[in-house]
């Protein structure tokens, strides 16, 4: 597989103005491919957007990850944060990389351009861990990051398990799934007067909370630190908790 003779043989592609090896095409209106070489020239860096197009923000994405492809490329990680990257007129503080086995992207039509391809997309620090692995990394860029939108929101990296005696709401098993913040904002708000709940997650570092509603109020676990701590403080905590 040669990516430099495939992807500018791509219907309808046309050079990305200051991205060297570097080009764009269209299959239809609501969506573009950006696609540029690796370093080593024998990989495709691929942004797919869909819906509003920022070229400028693009090229930078791409950019900044063909300069860092050193930490991604060949390294077996299925999701990776290059960190660092700052873009006029966006949050964005990171760039994503996902490998093969989790975007599937050209699967259908060719599935060699497959297997060099990564895809990129725009990222926020607090998304990723670096240790998710396979399943976990399939699970997060297919159903959650939205990585196709380059004005998407920021979605940190939680997973949460917990168990409510008031609503009679819990999670499935002994494990810590994923969840979105406002899952975990909403479950820590319903532990007041619930005795006997609590909630318990983890953040892109691996630090874990937990906290457990008492006949005497909310009790906070923080490492080994514990004591307690009021309803009102829960959202501040979990918002700071997953930075």
């Amino acid at each position: 597989m040669n990516p430099a003779s495939v992807l500018p043989a791509m219907p309808g592609a046309a050079p990305v103005p200051g991205l060297a090896s570097g080009w764009r095409w269209s299959p239809n209106p609501m969506f573009a491919f950006t696609a540029a070489l690796s370093t080593d020239g024998r990989h495709n860096l691929q942004v797919n957007a869909r819906g509003r197009y920022d070229g400028a923000l693009v090229t930078a994405l791409l950019a900044h990850a063909r300069a860092h492809d050193d930490g991604f490329v060949g390294r077996g990680r299925p999701l990776v944060a290059v960190g660092g990257f700052h873009h006029h007129g966006t949050r964005f503080d990171t760039v994503g990389v996902a490998a093969p086995e989790v975007h599937g992207y050209h699967a259908t039509e060719n599935p060699e351009l497959t297997a060099v391809t990564y895809a990129v997309f725009p990222a926020y620090a607090s998304e990723i861990s670096g240790r998710e692995n396979d399943e976990e990394a399939w699970g997060r860029f297919r159903k959650m990051l939205q990585p196709n939108r380059l004005d998407r929101a920021e979605v940190p990296f939680v997973k949460m398990r917990y168990r409510n005696t008031r609503t009679r709401s819990m999670s499935e098993g002994d494990a810590r799934g994923f969840a979105s913040l406002d899952t975990l904002v909403r479950e820590l708000e319903l532990l007041d007067g619930a005795p006997g709940s609590f909630v318990e997650w983890e953040n892109r570092h691996a630090a874990v909370r937990r906290v457990h509603s008492t006949d005497d109020g909310l009790e906070l676990t923080q490492g080994a630190t514990r004591g307690p701590v009021g309803i009102g403080q829960l959202e501040a905590v979990a918002r700071a908790s997953v930075r």
